[in-house]
């Protein structure tokens, strides 16, 4: 199973923070909230891999900043 956590989470910010974007992290309590009802379980019987992840939450994450 696959699916994001608390401890992704934070290496995200770290990623985007060493990425240039050091005004970004830590991120917002609300844009974790989204990332974790995105992917913070596996849709069953459907499944994630860590693509579907890595891909939704830059998504996610570069719509929340660009607001």
């Amino acid at each position: 199973m696959v699916y994001i956590t608390k401890k992704d989470l934070k290496e995200m910010e770290e990623y985007y923070y060493w990425c240039g974007y050091k005004e970004w992290p830590p991120f917002p309590k609300e844009l974790k909230q989204q990332l974790l009802e995105a992917y913070g379980q596996e849709p069953l019987p459907h499944t994630w891999t860590h693509q579907d992840i890595y891909e939704g939450s830059r998504k996610i994450i570069l719509k929340y900043f660009q607001k």
